[in-house]
């Protein structure tokens, strides 16, 4: 339970790096805004576990 809770919270971090990866391959300029988008959906993702009490999901598995 708690995996699928850090994966949810955690996807839009993985999705953005994932982008900004494959644009800084093909060279070009837009990867610096999904950084940068990584960045703050790693921020959210962080804010939302916190939300949803995730310390207290690990304590009950």
């Amino acid at each position: 339970m708690l995996a699928w809770v850090l994966l949810v919270a955690n996807l839009p971090t993985i999705v953005c790096t994932i982008c900004s990866a494959f644009l800084a391959y093909k060279e070009k300029p837009q990867w610096v805004w999904f950084a940068g988008l990584a960045v703050l959906a790693g921020i959210g993702g962080l804010v939302m576990l916190s939300v949803v009490h995730a310390q207290q999901l690990a304590w009950r598995a």
